[in-house]
């Protein structure tokens, strides 16, 4: 997923400064490159690591200078390819496959020669098919390298010091600067993959769904039998609007098809229910309160009292034009989403992460905002599209997308809904829009008169929403608060029993069951690190570019090796060490990694103390090319859990009792604690 990349990407440079810089080389490089630089979000990479430098992580100029030589390498890579590999090239996919981009790309830099490698080097995408081209005509290399040059000299400080601007706003903030900087890029990926999607469904689509009606209607037409001759008169080359429908109706199927998989894994608990808290979990642990008052602003624009608001404007608006058909169908768009919510609210009874509502509205699923945001905008956006160009129609599908996308995101951020909750409502709103509007456009309906309509319903939208954000904002941010609830049980009730109700396996942020959870510690890292640290456990090496690199050198034994991040249920390791099996060099290593858990332990003594659960590997360096190093982990959790039993004075072996046997886990978990328990605990 794009978006879980980024972020992932920018918390990993949070984490580990100087992987940073070698980060920013890698993607200015990889964004001049064809084919890749079209998917890679580099601009969200690199505004969301440039964000880092106030708060001191990061130093400014090497980092300029990391983005200014990976993007002079890329460009210059780009363009050798097309100088060395022209013919061959053009015969190869993805080129191949595009001609007439080949065409208006040369025609761009005939006509305006080095400029379009300044334009191209600020246009994402754009930027990674100029230099190829330009290598392509044979461009001049000192003319190609001295402009390149120069427009890095700006690309690079502009970019780079765009995020720091964002960085030291953020700075404001203290301590919560990265997790503005890591949020901040994870909006700007969610809203830029929305803007592609939908650019790329306009653009596109159309075109290909016209071909392949008229490739259809020569078929049946050679064939003129009795079977073909009805498809003669519905794939009728002069019927424009066909392509239209038939996308309309891919939106409707496919809108469905996501609906019914969210709902089944729903109902039957797959791994998108455990998913759906990992989420939850890593998204609150983003939460500051810059974004918290943006993110209730946008929820409160899809409230009850705005859509009633817009739904009236656009009635208005039709019965204005005296459309009654278009009256009807909006009418439909509205009730039917707000009638399909209530029945699977009351029917699955999902509750909410946070109780926020009651009634049937503290039940999560699906999301009552998303769904009717989606249904409503959807429709009006479908109508408006109908009646529009081009340009129009990317406007305005891209501006109801951010919408709907915006409303479902702040849904889950605030805590209010679970993911599987915003999925199922934007695929069901939609799936409902697109069948409300094949209904209505399939009959040639009058003109809506789209520039008035969507006039009306953003200035009702503007209005009604900032005066609802007035009235409800305070409110709302008390009600959106986060609720940092933890539970606080007796030490020799968890001792004896409560420790099985603490989970028995890692789920990471795609909700897949990974490594059991075999080890539970009460009381503080710091501490345990200490009683360790005599029975030759430490921490690991941290990331750096050096240690980055030692994956590359064969030589390198696996000690030198960082230890690759993992997440628990959306959470990040509060604690991670190591310990070599045998000598310096020796092959195999135990690592420990532990996640903060939501119970604190009262006792032994006047304070409670913190509850960490984690997992204790065995991992073995293995080669799989000459300059490649990976590391495997061992398929085997007793054995290590037991080598770290023995190294801990207060401990207790206890056995959870498996449905199904494990492989190399016989269900034994252990537990510690830094003070000894009473005789006969």
């Amino acid at each position: 997923m794009p978006v879980t990349l980024t972020a992932s990407i920018i918390a990993f440079a949070r984490l580990h400064h100087d992987a940073a810089y070698a980060l920013i080389l890698i993607v200015a490089l990889s964004e001049a490159l064809p084919v890749i630089g079209a998917v890679v979000p580099g601009d969200a990479i690199i505004l969301g690591i440039s964000a880092l430098v106030p708060t001191g992580a990061l130093h400014l100029w090497p980092l300029i200078g990391a983005a200014l030589l990976g993007a002079v390498l890329g460009d210059g890579l780009s363009f050798w390819l097309g100088r060395r590999h022209r013919e061959s090239l053009l015969c190869r996919w993805p080129l191949e496959r595009h001609p007439a981009l080949i065409a208006r790309g040369e025609d761009f830099l005939r006509r305006h020669g080095s400029k379009s490698i300044f334009i191209a080097r600020f246009t994402p995408g754009v930027r990674a098919i100029i230099p190829v081209l330009a290598g392509m005509l044979r461009m001049g290399i000192v003319r190609f390298y001295a402009t390149d040059i120069l427009t890095a000299l700006v690309w690079a400080p502009a970019h780079i010091l765009a995020g720091v601007a964002i960085g030291a706003s953020f700075e404001l903030l203290g301590a919560v600067a990265g997790r503005l900087a890591l949020i901040v890029a994870l909006l700007i990926a969610v809203l830029g993959l929305i803007v592609w999607a939908t650019r790329y469904a306009l653009v596109h689509l159309p075109s290909h769904a016209a071909a392949a009606q008229e490739r259809l209607w020569r078929w049946a037409r050679e064939r003129n039998t009795w079977l073909t001759r009805p498809l003669l008169s519905i794939l009728d080359p002069a019927r424009r609007e066909l392509p239209g429908l038939i996308l309309l109706g891919a939106l409707l199927v496919a809108s469905l098809w996501l609906f019914l998989g969210v709902l089944q894994d729903v109902v039957s608990g797959d791994p998108l229910v455990r998913a759906d808290e990992a989420v939850f979990h890593f998204l609150q642990s983003l939460r500051t309160d810059w974004i918290d008052q943006i993110m209730v602003a946008t929820s409160e624009l899809s409230d009850s009292t705005v859509l009633v608001a817009t739904t009236c404007a656009a009635l208005l608006w039709f019965v204005w034009r005296r459309n009654s058909r278009a009256v009807a169908h909006t009418l439909a768009a509205v009730i039917g989403a707000s009638f399909f919510t209530l029945v699977f609210k009351v029917a699955l009874r999902i509750p909410r992460p946070y109780v926020i509502s009651t009634g049937w509205n503290a039940f999560s699923f699906p999301s009552g905002h998303t769904v009717e945001s989606a249904a409503l905008y959807g429709f009006l956006a479908i109508v408006t599209v109908w009646e529009v160009r081009a340009h129009a129609k990317v406007l305005v599908t891209t501006v109801a997308a951010v919408l709907i996308g915006a409303t479902a995101f702040s849904r889950v951020y605030l805590g209010a809904h679970w993911l599987s909750d915003v999925l199922a409502g934007i695929a069901f709103g939609l799936a409902w829009a697109a069948l409300l509007a094949i209904g209505y456009l399939r009959h040639n309906p009058p003109p809506a008169g789209a520039g008035g309509l969507c006039a009306l319903v953003a200035a009702t939208l503007l209005v009604s929403g900032s005066l609802h954000i007035e009235h409800r904002f305070g409110t709302d941010m008390a009600l959106y608060a986060v609720s940092e609830e933890q539970q606080v049980m007796p030490w020799s009730s968890w001792w004896d029993e409560r420790w099985a109700q603490l989970p028995s396996h890692r789920i990471d942020l795609a909700g897949r069951v990974e490594a059991p959870l075999t080890f539970q510690w009460a009381g503080s890292l710091a501490a345990l690190q200490g009683e360790l640290a005599g029975k030759g456990w430490r921490r690991p090496v941290p990331w750096s570019v050096r240690s980055a690199l030692a994956w590359l050198d064969p030589h390198e034994p696996i000690s030198a090796l960082p230890v690759l991040p993992h997440l628990e249920d959306g959470h990040r390791e509060s604690l991670v060490m190591v310990h070599p099996l045998s000598g310096a060099r020796a092959p195999e290593r135990l690592v420990l990694r532990l996640w903060r858990s939501d119970v604190r332990v009262r006792g032994p003594g006047p304070k409670s103390r913190s509850l960490y659960i984690g997992t204790v590997v065995e991992e073995r360096e293995v080669r799989i090319a000459p300059i490649i190093t990976i590391t495997h982990r061992v398929p085997d959790y007793d054995g290590p859990r037991d080598t770290l039993g023995a190294a801990l004075r207060a401990r207790r072996l206890v056995e959870r009792k498996l449905g199904t046997p494990q492989r190399g886990w016989d269900g034994g978990v252990l537990l510690a604690m830094l003070d000894v328990p009473p005789e006969g605990a």
